[in-house]
């Protein structure tokens, strides 16, 4: 019995995502059949792969490290394989396979579709979304799909195998329940004592978790500026952190593009402030491979100009206010 192209996607997607739990998005597959393709691998080679460890999480054997790599290089060169072969003998059976998080979505996702239907090489547009930039780099690592836009911080170790195309920087705003006047905002964060009633959403934020890229800054920003909030809310999406200062319990801190996706009974219940922060910076990435492909470079190309022009995202931030007391030292 011979190992399979199977056993291979999964152990490499296991690898790059640090954890059996980690790869289930990314390969589609329940964890225990990702467990079985695994044990089956380590069984046909006759040689343990990976060390498990709770703490830790897994670790690479000797024999590990070389069959991460040789799956790393098969699995790559066979992508590319295919997909030449569709460009080249198969009229207009490239899928484009787009990934990326809510909070960065924008209002570019119908843009991508527009740019697809116009190249005119494309039979099929799919877009899938994961929590964090993480996930999405690993769908397309493990090659579930072929272009996305992430935090540039996701794709630091994979500049040797990924086009990497900077599109813009992310601000963080600070988004409050609409009926708090400027005054009782800029008097809190003065005087550095809780809110009172009834604005005392001021004294409660929510925490998206450790999965965003800024969340330490945003932990610090609270500590520093209204040491008398407390994280009583926790969720795992900007979105939803979003709903709950729209229902007037807490506030929070949210990068600009989300604005943008937010239906207007929502919006119209939240203010926002710039806090001069920067979340970070967004990037198209795909497979440099892709790129020996016309239409995956008119799609890459195309959506860079978009954004360097017309991203509505840049004029959300240009209606929003500068923190109060900023403001006042701007003036000044």
């Amino acid at each position: 019995m011979k190992i399979t192209l199977k056993q291979l996607e999964v152990f490499r997607a296991v690898v790059l995502s640090g954890a059996i739990s980690n790869a289930r998005r990314s390969l589609g597959l329940a964890q225990p059949t990702i467990s079985q393709q695994l044990a089956k691998m380590e069984e046909v080679l006759g040689t343990q792969l990976i060390r498990r460890g709770r703490a830790q999480g897994i670790q690479l054997t000797q024999a590990g490290e070389f069959w991460f790599r040789t799956a790393d290089d098969l699995l790559g060169r066979i992508d590319k394989a295919e997909s030449q072969h569709r460009a080249l003998f198969a009229d207009k059976q490239l899928e484009l396979h787009f990934g990326t998080t809510p909070s960065l979505r924008g209002h570019f996702l119908e843009e991508a579709a527009q740019i697809t239907l116009k190249i005119g090489q494309f039979s099929r547009f799919e877009f899938v979304w994961a929590l964090t930039s993480n996930e999405v780099v690993e769908m397309i690592n493990s090659h579930r799909i072929n272009c996305g836009v992430v935090s540039e911080s996701s794709v630091e170790k994979y500049k040797a195998s990924l086009y990497i195309q900077k599109l813009f920087s992310d601000e963080i705003v600070w988004a409050i329940p609409r009926d708090i006047p400027d005054e009782v905002v800029t008097a809190t964060l003065v005087d550095r004592v809780s809110a009172a009633e009834p604005f005392q959403a001021l004294n409660r934020y929510v925490d998206v978790g450790p999965g965003i890229p800024w969340h330490d800054r945003s932990e610090n920003w609270f500590r520093s500026e209204l040491p008398n909030a407390v994280p009583f809310f926790s969720c795992m999406t900007h979105q939803a952190a979003v709903d709950f200062v729209a229902g007037g319990t807490a506030t929070c801190h949210c990068p600009v593009t989300l604005i943008p996706n937010l239906a207007d009974q929502v919006r119209s219940r939240i203010k926002f402030y710039r806090l001069r922060e920067h979340a970070r910076e967004a990037v198209f990435v795909m497979p440099k491979h892709l790129l020996s492909l016309r239409p995956f470079a008119d799609f890459a190309d195309q959506l860079s100009n978009y954004f360097s022009e017309h991203y509505p995202a840049r004029s959300a931030l240009s209606d929003i206010p500068l923190l109060p007391l900023q403001s006042n030292q701007a003036a000044e």
